[in-house]
């Protein structure tokens, strides 16, 4: 078991203010995108309280209640393939230089000693380091909702950074890579930045718990847990390795979320030890 660095009071760094900025402004932009996203289903049977219940010159019988609905969900697919687009685009110019680690590359778990980074950099002045714990947490969410929920969903960078801050301001003994994780998934969930987890399949390891905040935090966590010495194996991918991950400790979901709401973080930490030794 790795022993992690000491977690002092954070310093009011630029680094960790320049991180939370760029938490901040990237935040924007994602709101108005799962905007968009929601406005381009607006015509879809589905999403639509009346139907027209016969056909006219200008509208077929299964068409939206209204020609400007059509009009504005039309419009925004077009907005949202321009935002995708513009999204990628800025990742691959601004990322090497600005953004820290690449936005658009999960921070992968499989990675020697990742867990030792994502711990250290908390406390960092570093830009690029202050957003490694963010970016990990992020991208793993994103990563575990693609796979088991419908979009449009919402995560916000800025509340995990608020994780991130949380755990270094807080006063801590050095401490194993459990403990830290630990904690780390009782400040996720109270930051809570899955704001919107779309439309979640029934049967998935998201709907093991009732704040997917608390199933997500875990898959997350644990993979980073597991995969810290090495990859397993060449044929296993990290999304392959979540859902690994997620099938393995949903049974025991229902007991980590009672503990993360009762901050209990002794239990935690052993039940945490517990599936890691399943490993």
């Amino acid at each position: 078991m790795s022993v992690l660095p000491k977690l002092p009071k954070v310093p009011n760094s630029l680094g960790s203010h320049a991180a939370s900025m760029a938490a901040n402004a990237r935040d924007g932009l994602r709101a108005a995108h799962y905007f968009v996203q929601e406005l381009a289903t607006a015509d879809e049977p589905a999403a639509q309280s009346q139907q027209r219940k016969k056909p006219t010159w200008l509208l077929p019988a299964d068409a939206p209640t209204s020609l400007i609905t059509g009009f504005i969900a039309q419009n925004a697919r077009i907005a949202d393939k321009v935002m995708n687009w513009s999204s990628d685009a800025a990742a691959a110019l601004l990322a090497p230089t600005f953004m820290g680690p690449d936005w658009r590359a999960l921070p992968s778990p499989f990675n020697r000693n990742m867990m030792r980074e994502i711990a250290t950099a908390i406390t960092s002045q570093s830009f690029a380091a202050n957003a490694l714990f963010n970016a990990y947490f992020y991208r793993a969410g994103l990563h575990i909702l693609q796979r088991y929920s419908k979009p449009p969903y919402l995560v916000l960078e800025n509340r995990i950074d608020a994780a991130r801050r949380a755990l270094a301001a807080a006063e801590q003994p050095e401490t194993s890579d459990v403990a830290f994780m630990a904690r780390a998934l009782i400040a996720l969930v109270r930051a809570a930045p899955i704001a919107e987890a779309g439309l979640i399949d029934p049967k998935s390891v998201l709907a093991k718990t009732k704040d997917p905040n608390i199933s997500i935090a875990a898959v997350a966590g644990v993979a980073l847990l597991f995969g810290d010495q090495g990859k397993p194996t060449d044929e296993i991918d990290e999304d392959q390795f979540f859902a690994i991950v997620g099938a393995l400790i949903s049974p025991r979901l229902a007991t980590i979320e009672q503990l993360i709401v009762r901050d209990d973080v002794k239990k935690l930490e052993a039940e945490l030890a517990s599936i890691k030794a399943l490993y």
